[in-house]
């Protein structure tokens, strides 16, 4: 059994594949978890078995000790050469020379024979087999590969090797000259199409002039090309930054609070929907720490918004401080004055500093993107409307067929409810934050013994007590209520306030008459708002229609529920529209002779200046096929430079537009492709 050498972190610094500094070697051997034992000596401290660190550092070491081993006037002459531009196959050959010159140094030594009877010697014992297998295998090694098999180097060829400046064979490199048709190939290969390599071969060889390569010289062409140049057309910009270098941002100096992150995550399963207990897919928003990687703070909402985002800061701020900086994507629900704004923003009334990645540039916040996949979407798994991009299919079918279609009672049934899935999110937050995160430090844990990643809040409350100089700055829950209120700024009228077509008054501001205010409100409670003048100081409080008592206020939140009520159903009777004309269009128009077909004889009447004089009387709804040939004759007459009466116009520009008038449309041009009248 070998010896196991072990080596301090002092002499390991600097060799070949350790860092240079003693920090480095420690702080590498803490991260891969070396073995190691007390040092014996003076200075204490720890040394670290050879073979826990890289190939590069034991081959070294063990060339150290070979050469310690040698007398000096025995080793070989050492030719410094380029260790990072050698292949493996060329360090292993050169390797192998210099212990046969060693070698031959030894037998030269111990036998007082001149340098050729060595050679010969060590050839000879190398023929019979009766050669030291070491020595053998070092022999067989450092032959040139060109020869023949099991054959050993010849006399002459060793000669070679003793008076040689260096022992690194010679390695053939690939040919990376560009060939004369690889332009006209990757034309047709760079596409973002992604064509095939025979496609894109079979295209290109039946436009290239001249000799004309193999499709197998194409392919060995772009196995040389590298990657990132060979996908460049097929990728667009943001899907080739998945193969480009990036750069991976250290978190270890950030002090709890520093920068935090959010994003919107589409939750991969359904819920029952809070208003009409149908199921839908909510918006989760989640904030993080980049720091320690904590969850600080979520809201749920049904989609990503502004709104969305102030609840979710307002409960990441009662529970973990006040940001310096709020690291975020150009999303409608953080590009706003409602978060930036230093007068009206609620981060900016913070002092705290909102930062933009670039656009479609999501590596550069990959920890918050890297959060969906380990909190959001474990939990969306644990249901049974999971709906994911791995769903069995049929399985997802199933459950959609029958969420929607209920019981025989026609309960809709599912298996969580919105508070439930409030209190599900609540769990899934705090199981994240107290277990193991692979970024973290790794420590041994006091309870099992065994080596570990720290926690996030295990990480967060070791940086909070270390750390000199922090101060940790929260918020009571009740002042968030205040402090989370949004404000805008609106002119002050006859000590009125309009906001979100809801009016306020307050008989305090008839001084404030055509000034501009910041104006707070409560985004769940419309009932009163809050006025601040220009410096940020509280004023008063004005009523919802304070000078009135005809209506009711409606709060903004539900104003945005009502403009997304009212969207679905302008889309709806758009899709009733439609459905309507494919059922009432009629059948498609038949092929007739121009003379037969209405208005086909009056526009050719016209080419010969023969106007025809129409009546001005427009065909009713229940007409639908007469409409058309109304119209289209009005259609004709305009296309011919011809004026038609002021009472038409309405008609003619209406009638393409409504659904009627598109069936008709639709069926005349599909009549006219197929018949080829036109």
């Amino acid at each position: 059994m070998s010896k196991q050498h072990y080596y301090s972190a002092k002499e390991l610094a600097g060799l070949p594949g350790m860092p240079g500094t003693i920090q480095g070697v420690i702080k590498m051997a803490v991260r891969e978890n070396w073995p190691s034992r007390a040092r014996s000596g003076k200075g204490g401290g720890y040394e670290y078995p050879e073979s826990a660190t890289p190939k590069g550092t034991q081959k070294h070491l063990a060339n150290q000790r070979v050469s310690e081993a040698l007398p000096a006037d025995q080793l070989p002459a050492v030719i410094e050469v380029d260790e990072w531009s050698l292949t493996d196959t060329q360090r292993l050959e050169r390797d192998a020379r210099q212990a046969i010159v060693a070698e031959i140094a030894r037998l030269q030594a111990e036998t007082r024979c001149t340098q050729e009877t060595a050679i010969n010697t060590l050839l000879t014992l190398a023929k019979r087999g009766q050669l030291n297998p070491i020595v053998a295998r070092q022999l067989e090694l450092a032959r040139d590969k060109r020869g023949a098999k099991n054959a050993v180097p010849s006399v002459r060829t060793i000669k070679r090797w003793l008076n040689a400046d260096s022992l690194v064979p010679k390695f053939n490199q690939k040919k990376m000259t560009l060939p004369v048709w690889a332009a006209d190939f990757l034309k047709c290969y760079q596409r973002p199409q992604k064509p095939s390599v025979a496609m894109a071969y079979a295209e290109f060889a039946s436009q290239h002039r001249g000799n004309c390569p193999s499709i197998h010289q194409v392919r060995r062409f772009l196995d040389k090309l590298p990657k990132i140049h060979a996908e460049k057309g097929r990728m667009g910009p943001r899907e080739l930054k998945s193969i480009k270098p990036f750069v991976r941002r250290a978190f270890e100096d950030l002090w709890p609070n520093d920068v935090w992150s959010a994003d919107g995550h589409s939750f991969d399963a359904e819920v029952q929907h809070p208003f009409h207990g149908r199921p839908f897919r909510p918006e989760v928003t989640a904030i993080i720490d980049v720091g320690d990687r904590s969850v600080v703070g979520f809201s749920v909402s049904l989609s990503e918004a502004s709104l969305t985002t102030v609840d979710a800061l307002r409960h990441a701020f009662t529970r973990s401080g006040i940001p310096a900086i709020f690291y975020v994507d150009n999303g409608s629900g953080y590009a706003n004055e409602m978060l930036k704004d230093e007068a009206v923003g609620i981060l900016g009334r913070f002092g705290t500093e909102v930062q933009h990645s670039l656009p479609y540039n999501s590596q550069a916040r990959g920890v918050i993107e890297r959060l969906h996949k380990s909190l959001w979407i474990p939990l969306a798994k644990t249901l049974d409307s999971y709906i994911g991009w791995d769903m069995d299919r049929e399985a997802k079918q199933l459950f959609h067929n029958e969420s929607r279609r209920g019981d025989k009672n026609g309960l809709i049934r599912l298996p969580i409810s919105w508070a439930n899935f409030i209190a599900a999110c609540e769990d899934a937050m705090e199981h994240y934050n107290n277990r193991p995160h692979s970024s973290l430090p790794t420590i041994q844990d006091p309870e099992t013994g065994k080596r570990r990643h720290m926690r996030p809040y295990e990480y967060r409350a070791r940086k909070m007590n270390t750390i000199d100089g922090y101060q940790h700055h929260t918020i009571a829950p009740e002042e968030a209520d205040i402090l989370f209120r949004p404000r805008v700024v609106r002119k002050i009228l006859r000590a009125e306030i309009n906001l979100f077509s809801n009016r306020y008054f307050n008989s305090e501001l008839a001084t404030r008459h055509g000034e501009e205010l910041q104006i707070g409100y409560d985004i769940h409670d419309a009932k009163w708002v809050w006025v601040y003048d220009e410096d940020g100081r509280f004023l008063c409080k004005a009523e919802f229609n304070g000078n009135s008592r005809d209506y009711f206020p409606k709060p903004v939140i539900e104003q945005a529920r009502d403009r997304r009520a009212d969207g679905r159903r302008k889309r709806a009777e758009k899709t009733l529209e439609e459905i309507e004309a494919e059922r009432n269009g009629g059948k498609a128009l038949e092929a007739l002779p121009i003379e037969e077909i209405p208005g086909m004889r009056a526009a050719a009447l016209r080419v010969e200046n023969r106007p025809v004089e129409m009546a001005a009387t427009i065909p009713t709804s229940d007409q639908p096929r007469e409409r058309f040939n109304f119209w289209r004759e009005l259609d004709q007459r305009v296309k011919a430079g011809e004026d038609i009466p002021d009472g038409l116009r309405p008609f003619y520009i209406a009638y393409p537009k409504s659904a009627d008038g598109r069936s008709w449309l639709r069926t005349y041009a599909a009549d006219e492709q197929s018949s080829g009248a036109l």
